[in-house]
């Protein structure tokens, strides 16, 4: 019996010791990675203490999301995976989802280290999140003005949402903008989450260095300098020379609509506003801060029909359809002016070519083995 004992600790003893290395080597090689998470942090701190405002510092907020997202992916993936196999008629499909579960424990070592990633990245953008909230503190909004009349002068003297909304004049067709605004959050995740499962290779150092490299050269900086609320916020600055009052009017009368007829209104109006009141209240709110150049938006959808293309070139031109919708959608919910999107596309294109040159990308991530 205590032969017996010991041959298990030692076993034990030694498959702990085997994870434990292994999960080493899967954050070394992602060394590039967790040191640009550090560096934009520490900088993040740093430039907060230097006008003294250190106190709206969060760098934990998205921790505390992340308690309730990862639960939710891991259940919606669980059963989802589940109703692939009904679906695909598999024989023994209860066999085929523990041999799946088993699968990922042989891995376990690249899930703990993909949580350890993970809660690197939500420390990123707890700091991104607290970073733009002091954009219109130190840069108040100076812009607005200059890229509304950059966007007439682009549009041959019209506004941009009056172009969209008069090809596309249908409050429908305002609600599925709506609809692929808002998913734009749950792909950018599916992305993500993909990428920190997939074996180490050049293409999701790719992924990640551009990731991390837009929201931080985007995101932040150049938002800071190009300091702009958006259109839909520009008669709450006190700015009337404009049209984005009719076009507030116009999405408020379609949600009346849609609400009417199918309960169903613009989600975007009740988050413009409780954006607003986050920013005139300074009230902390997940995700809150006010920034329109450039769009964000536009560059994560840019960013994935990137990445797609680089695995599967009929997904990439899939995505690249979806970056068109949410350039349209961002224009046509009052959120960007169409500069925006239109200086965010290129420097992200920018911006995944320099992380190409230093991940060397030019192999597709190795995916977990089917069940």
């Amino acid at each position: 019996m205590a032969r017996s004992s010991s041959h298990y600790l030692f076993n034990f003893n030694h498959r702990v010791s085997r994870d434990l290395n292994d999960i080493a080597n899967d954050i070394r090689s992602d060394a590039k990675l967790y040191f640009l998470i550090a560096a934009v942090t520490l900088c993040t701190f740093v430039f907060s203490s230097l006008y003294g405002y250190t106190g709206k510092l969060s760098f934990f907020s998205y921790m505390r999301a992340l308690n309730v997202l990862v639960p939710i992916s891991l259940t919606l993936a669980g059963s989802g995976y589940f109703f692939v196999l009904l679906l695909r008629r598999e024989k023994s499909p209860i066999q085929c989802y523990v041999n799946k579960v088993k699968l990922l424990y042989q891995y376990r070592a690249r899930v703990i280290s993909s949580f350890v990633l993970l809660t690197a990245i939500s420390i990123f953008m707890s700091a991104f999140s607290s970073f733009k909230g002091l954009i219109p503190i130190i840069h108040p909004f100076q812009y607005d003005l200059l890229f509304h009349q950059l966007d007439v002068w682009l549009f041959a003297g019209n506004e941009p949402w009056t172009v969209v909304h008069t090809l596309l004049d249908s409050p429908y067709i305002t609600f599925t903008l709506n609809f692929c605004y808002n998913l734009w959050f749950f792909l950018m995740w599916g992305v993500v989450c993909y990428f920190l499962l997939s074996s180490k290779s050049p293409l999701r150092t790719h992924f990640f260095l551009s990731w991390l490299l837009s929201w931080t050269l985007l995101g932040m900086i150049l938002a800071m300098c190009l300091s702009s609320a958006g259109p839909v916020f520009l008669s709450k600055l006190g700015y009337d020379n404009h049209g984005y009052g009719l076009l507030l009017q116009l999405l408020q009368q379609q949600d009346a609509w849609l609400t009417e007829h199918n309960s169903w209104g613009l989600f975007a109006l009740e988050t413009q506003e409780d954006l607003w009141l986050a920013y005139s209240e300074g009230k902390d709110m997940l995700g809150s801060g006010i920034s329109a150049m450039p769009s964000m938006h536009v560059s994560m959808a840019v960013l994935m029909a990137l990445t797609m293309n680089a695995i599967n070139r009929t997904l990439g031109i899939v995505f690249w359809l979806y970056a068109l919708v949410i350039f349209i959608g961002s224009i046509s919910l009052g959120w960007h002016y169409a500069l925006d999107g239109i200086v965010s596309a290129p420097l992200t294109w920018l911006i995944w070519w320099f992380a190409g040159k230093i991940s060397h990308s030019n192999t597709q991530p190795k995916r977990l083995a089917n069940a």
